[in-house]
């Protein structure tokens, strides 16, 4: 059984240490995200984006996982990113799809939640 949690874990892993050969690893080359921001980009920005970012601590909560088809599966969670200026809420999806190169992220949406959700 796929631990996809731990794909979701390594994803935001590699985007936050920059981790390029994780991210090409971890997504499929014609991958598309729907940003938290409302922003669409696709895997060659990603890969280019060398930026540092802000230091930030990610925490997944509530993953899900339901088949869609063979060697299909849409994960869902909710995405807890603190800063030390804040902390951001989202409600977050990704697409996998098993390819020969093992599981890879075909598709991933964030939207964002105004306030921390309610247990």
């Amino acid at each position: 059984m796929t631990d996809f949690a731990a794909l979701e874990s390594a994803i935001w892993s590699a985007a936050s240490a920059y981790d390029r050969a994780a991210i090409e690893r971890l997504l499929a080359p014609d991958f598309f995200e729907l940003s938290r921001s409302g922003r669409r980009y696709t895997r060659e920005e990603l890969l280019t984006d060398t930026s540092e970012g802000r230091p930030s601590a990610h925490r997944l909560h509530d993953l899900q996982s339901q088949p869609i088809a063979p060697g299909i599966t849409l994960v869902t969670y909710r995405s807890e990113t603190t800063t030390p200026d804040e902390v951001q809420w989202a409600a977050r999806s990704t697409l996998w799809a098993e390819t020969p190169a093992g599981w890879q992220a075909r598709f991933h949406q964030g939207t964002p939640l105004p306030e921390a959700p309610r247990p």
